[in-house]
């Protein structure tokens, strides 16, 4: 039975391939790779997205519980309702100001803040790196 197929498929030929056929292959499966890898850029930083904004809300709680208890609004209003006395006292109205300044918080809020801004950036590149990657291979 085998020697039957044999000779039977021995008087065919090849097909011939049209020219460039093999390297138009290979560059979609490049660039359907290339795709896939995209997509899960753009998982990974919706997530990472999500959790800045939600560390966002949190530490920006955080930086105005800070504010509130250490009286800086209290001694930042002086600006707007006794300029005289600011003015005259003014080195040390400045390093009051800066004592009652809520670092910890302040530094925390403003690193969420960045790490938020820097994660939308490399999403906003990735989602537009998508749409031009789709319509090449369209």
């Amino acid at each position: 039975m085998r020697e039957d197929y044999e000779k039977l498929f021995s008087h065919l030929t090849d097909p011939e391939l049209s020219g460039g056929l093999f390297g138009k292959i290979i560059q979609r499966i490049q660039n359907e790779r290339r795709l896939r890898s995209i997509k899960r850029r753009i998982a990974f930083f919706s997530v990472g997205t999500v959790f800045s904004i939600v560390a966002f809300i949190f530490t920006l709680q955080m930086a105005r519980a800070g504010f509130a208890e250490s009286g800086f609004f209290q001694f930042f209003s002086l600006l707007f309702s006794d300029f005289s006395s600011v003015v005259l006292y003014w080195r040390n109205f400045g390093l009051t100001l800066l004592e009652t300044l809520p670092v910890v918080s302040l530094t925390v809020f403003l690193g969420s803040v960045l790490l938020l801004m820097e994660l939308l950036k490399l999403l906003a590149n990735n989602i537009k790196l998508f749409f031009n990657s789709t319509k090449l291979i369209s």
